[in-house]
């Protein structure tokens, strides 16, 4: 299979699903693909066939971008090398839950629990623990006759029931000798923590007006988490209010970047804005508001911001 029918796969089972789905966004070293979401479901996704070409830093961009928008990344895939990855199982590449096409297919269509996670020496699965200790107690085991049993040391016993995760196989064993289940499923939609970088680590490589409007921002009240390998430069949060922030220079490529950043905007329900360098004819583009350099020289608060947004969405 190819990249571009994978692509086009995830995003109409995603629709089948009941998803709102993104377009894709055909950036070069995008950090993303498709953004979809489904109630309070926020996803973040990137598509490869292989995904050992899924990079640590487009790894970084995916968590930071995630974490802003209280959205779950995703990578999809179909091989680790040249090895197929196994349905009905989660992988992790630099902490972005990882699954294949099919695994995504049964979780929501179908919804088959995900239980098993690939790590070192095989796949492995989380204990509830509580249930174990409820159990063993309940059935009179010791330590010793539950670690003979699970061919394991008494040490390992009591590591899972302090909460680490057990082998397939030894879960399997675990649950023969407790007559019962005690494996709890994967959340696959889980949000990422908080995984922020601060306003001047992001603006060395940055031209001047961007580093102008991001400054202007942060000093009138804006957290601001600056972006790579997204249609807009940063994200800037002030309390509730959440700007994905294209800061542009004029040319020929503005109404598609706007047309983009409208369907994002539609899809997460943050509000999206252009900040531009140059007079236009219009304070609007497909739906996304525009803010001028001589917009700038009136902004003292977060309220002139929001007002200007306010104003320019609704024009047509």
């Amino acid at each position: 299979m190819e990249r571009a029918e994978l692509l086009s796969e995830t995003r109409s089972l995603l629709v089948s699903a009941g998803f709102v789905v993104s377009e894709s966004f055909e950036m070069r070293l995008a950090g993303f693909d498709i953004v979809a979401r489904r109630g309070e479901t926020l996803l973040i996704i990137k598509v490869l066939i292989n995904i050992d070409t899924f990079s640590e830093s487009v790894a970084r961009s995916l968590r930071k971008l995630a974490s802003m928008l209280k959205a779950t990344p995703l990578l999809i895939g179909e091989k680790n090398g040249f090895n197929p990855l196994e349905t009905n199982a989660v992988y992790d590449r630099f902490g972005i839950q990882t699954i294949t096409l099919g695994t995504l297919n049964s979780h929501l269509l179908e919804d088959v629990p995900i239980w098993a996670y690939a790590g070192p020496g095989g796949f492995y699965v989380n204990l509830d623990t509580e249930r174990l200790k409820e159990l063993r107690q309940e059935k009179n085991i010791s330590l010793g006759e539950f670690a003979r049993f699970v061919r394991v040391s008494r040490r390992t016993v009591q590591m899972y029931e302090d909460g680490m995760s057990a082998r397939v196989d030894i879960a399997a064993r675990i649950e023969e000798l407790l007559k019962s289940s005690v494996i709890t499923p994967i959340d696959l939609w889980k949000n990422m923590p908080d995984d922020s970088l601060s306003l001047e680590a992001g603006l060395g490589q940055m031209k001047a007006f961007q580093r102008e409007v991001l400054t202007l921002l942060h000093r009138v009240g804006y957290k601001i988490v600056p972006m790579d390998r997204c249609p807009f430069e940063a994200v800037s949060k002030e309390r509730d209010q959440i700007l994905l922030t294209c800061i542009q220079e004029y040319n020929k490529h503005l109404r598609k970047k706007a047309e983009v950043l409208a369907n994002l905007s539609r899809i997460t329900e943050r509000q999206a804005v252009v900040f531009l360098d140059r007079e236009i004819a219009r304070n609007n583009l497909a739906g996304t508001p525009i803010i001028m350099r001589r917009d700038l020289k009136k902004i003292r608060d977060p309220e002139d911001i929001s007002l200007l947004i306010s104003e320019r969405t609704d024009e047509q």
